[in-house]
């Protein structure tokens, strides 16, 4: 047998993963209609939900391990009696999420209702015939139920009627238990499945398991070694020949004509603006197919010796519970301890930190942890995807020193940036806008002012900053804002437990309506613990937080707060509907209707996702474009965009500037300067410095939790 049908057998991680998680929640509860007989249908049609949805998205042998593993925990959690009720109800949602992926109507869902309730009714009777023992104690436990029932109505005034009635039929299910409980069984089961299959495709319709569509999973599925703990053969040379790519879905291809080549370790900085095309070249890198054009060489992604990639979005690249877990999360034993972490987190920036919990750390320290991730597997071709966009000035510079030193020791490394600052110790330089190639030079050369096409650069595409404030909508009206107002704040996470740790100690300030300030600090400092308390979302250890003279936590939602990570805050498909729905036009989380402010017209709501893009400069043409197909710095101007829309008084900003490109931390910053002198009160929370002097007219640091 080979081994790619080998590994075609095996569980993946995601299909373990998500079959473990759904068995604990169907036991959840089966546990609790085990113990509340008054809810027990609900808890039962409740404990069908989770087996549906693995039955309807995953393979029949990851829905069959789930149910195996659901009977088991609930035979050690709640014993025979909830994994008799788990083992129904799970069967039932099995079955119910086939019929779905099938697509089956009524008429055979019946069937089937009707089918499996006569054999559950059969199955019952006879069980009951052939196990004395269990008749004895079933019946035994109905007539103790129905006694103490009847015991209890015994109190009422003139119930012994219905008591003596209540007596008899007690009796007669005693006498006549073989006519009654399969009847029960097949009516009981048999409406079991009805009211789950009614229940549960409104849920099944809404619900998706689907991992999305994911390049990279098929490049590391191509590229796999079969040889458990084999080194990967070198990923130089590595070339791309006349490259396109296009997304599913998209009209336009976001690479177009790229031709490079890698051969030898060196530092290699490709520059370009948000949207030109960086990211998916990174991709491409790694391992991805084009969609033409041909890619030779490349090592095995993600292998010791083979091909790393440091993505935009650190905060999804967390697996382990510890620093030192994640960074060797998938290594094998012998790797570990080949290992010097300590001197590895050193070298990032993160000492003193193995045993720390990565959802404690701030940005930076999550590009540091993901990038210290990659350099532990000793690649032979290292990818930095903006790996640098969350780290403070000082730590910045630390970590590009740190890149550029890499191709001594036989690392090849390639970085992408918006910066093109960050080229400064380059060896090579990589141009790219419109998705194509604009200039490839070497240190100490001039940019060539065409591409090895021989056509000039390319014009900005969509996403690209080309808008000045002028072309914008006319200025805003006046805003009537309050005063946010901070009274010696401190917070704790975890206070009173061993883990305690203190993030804010001391912080007090004013912020008045049109004002603009500006508060700095290293990675760690406490910024974004800030950002919550200030927005009602955290609620202070110490002291308080005021709006007008409420607290903050009674006026929760407004003051708007635009994340550090931007995709965490982007909650609706495409980006049209996300800006509606943060300006308040469109339907509610989780509902398909509701508008909070009103139905407004089609073309009502073309204009305000227009001009709210236009604003941060973004091409009105990718209101249809999906969330996940945009760039980290795309995504950031999105999340901004529905923020300006929904017009508020007070505007909190944390790292607003990462990820940007100079033309749109320009235009950025002018569209904040203008809203600034119509009352808005903002509050920048970042690292960097550049271009804050005219916007904000205060400045406070933030250092060991104290704001000076």
């Amino acid at each position: 047998m080979s081994s790619s049908a080998r590994d075609a057998r095996r569980l993946t991680p995601v299909e373990v993963a998500t079959a473990g998680a759904l068995s604990g929640l169907a036991v959840t509860f089966g546990l609790i209609a085990a113990v509340t007989p008054v809810f027990q249908l609900f808890f039962q049609v409740a404990t069908a939900v989770p087996l549906a949805m693995v039955s309807l998205k995953l393979r029949p042998r990851a829905a069959v391990a789930a149910f195996a593993s659901t009977i088991l925990l609930a035979i050690a959690v709640g014993g025979v009696a909830t994994a008799g009720r788990s083992f129904q109800a799970a069967l039932v949602g099995l079955i119910i999420g086939f019929l779905h992926k099938k697509r089956a109507s009524w008429l055979p869902v019946s069937g089937v209702a009707a089918g499996l309730g006569v054999i559950w009714g059969v199955g019952t009777g006879l069980a009951f015939w052939i196990l004395s023992d269990l008749r004895t104690l079933g019946l035994e436990s109905i007539r103790k139920t129905l006694d103490g029932f009847l015991k209890l109505v015994g109190h009422i005034p003139h119930s012994g009627g219905f008591v003596d009635a209540g007596h008899q039929l007690g009796q007669w299910f005693v006498d006549w238990w073989w006519i009654w409980i399969p009847i029960t069984r097949f009516i009981g089961v048999a409406f079991l499945v009805l009211a789950a299959r009614w229940f549960l495709g409104a849920i099944l319709s809404r619900i998706s398991l689907d991992a999305g569509w994911d390049p990279l999973l098929d490049a590391a599925a191509r590229s796999a070694d079969p040889r458990d703990g084999a080194e990967a053969s070198s990923p130089l040379p590595l070339t791309l020949t006349d490259v396109d790519f296009t997304y599913p879905g998209a009209d336009h291809p976001a690479l177009r004509g790229v031709t490079l080549s890698f051969e030898r370790p060196e530092f290699t900085v490709v520059v370009g603006h948000n949207g030109s095309g960086k990211s998916t070249l990174a991709l491409l890198l790694a391992g991805v197919e084009p969609g033409s054009g041909t890619r030779q060489g490349g090592g095995v992604l993600g292998a010791v010796g083979g091909t790393a990639l440091v993505g935009q979005r650190s905060e999804l690249l967390v697996l382990g519970q510890s620093v030192a877990e994640d960074v060797t999360w998938g290594m094998s034993a012998q790797q570990s301890a080949d290992l010097d972490l300590e001197e590895l987190l050193e070298s990032v920036g993160l000492a003193g930190l193995a045993d720390a919990d990565p959802r404690s750390l701030s940005g930076g320290q999550l590009q540091r942890l993901a990038l210290a991730g990659a350099l532990a597997r000793s690649p032979r071709l290292l990818i930095s995807d903006e790996s640098t966009a969350m780290i403070d000035r000082a730590g910045r510079a630390e970590m590009l020193d740190l890149l550029a030193s890499l191709p001594a020791r036989g690392m090849a490394v390639v970085h992408i940036t918006h910066d093109p600052a960050e080229s400064a110790r380059a060896d090579r330089v990589v141009t790219i806008d419109g998705g194509r190639i604009v200039s490839d030079c070497r240190a100490g050369e001039g940019a060539p002012l065409i591409d090895e096409a021989g056509d000039p650069p390319a014009s900005p595409g969509p996403g690209a900053s080309g808008l000045s404030v002028s072309s914008l909508a006319g200025a805003p009206a006046l805003i009537k804002a309050a005063h946010l107002w901070a009274d010696r704040v401190a917070h704790t996470y975890d206070l009173g437990t061993p883990w305690e740790k203190p993030v804010l100690r001391d912080v007090s300030l004013i912020l008045d309506p049109g004002q603009a300030m500006l508060i700095t600090g290293d990675n760690g400092s406490g910024k974004t613990t800030l950002s919550r308390v200030l927005t009602g979302l955290l609620v202070p250890t110490w002291g308080r937080v005021t709006l007008g003279g409420r607290p903050m936590e009674r006026c929760v939602g407004d003051v708007a707060l635009s994340m550090q990570f931007a995709r965490l805050q982007l909650q609706r498909p495409s980006v049209r509907s996300d800006i509606l729905a943060a300006a308040g036009h469109g339907p509610r989380i989780g509902t398909g209707s509701a508008h909070r402010k009103g139905a407004i017209s089609r073309e009502e709501g073309d204009r305000i996702v227009a001009e709210a893009m236009e604003l941060v400069g973004l091409d009105p043409a990718l209101a249809t474009r999906g969330i996940d197909d945009l760039s980290g710095g795309q995504m950031r101007r999105v999340a901004l965009a529905g923020l300006l829309a929904s017009h508020p008084s007070v505007l909190i900003l944390d790292e607003p500037m990462a990820g940007l490109d100079a033309a749109s931390r320009d235009l950025l910053i002018s569209v904040l300067d203008e809203r600034r002198r119509a009352g808005l009160s903002i509050l920048v929370i970042s690292h960097d410095l550049e271009g804050m002097d005219s916007l904000c007219d205060t400045h406070g640091h933030l250092a060991e939790g104290v704001l000076s």
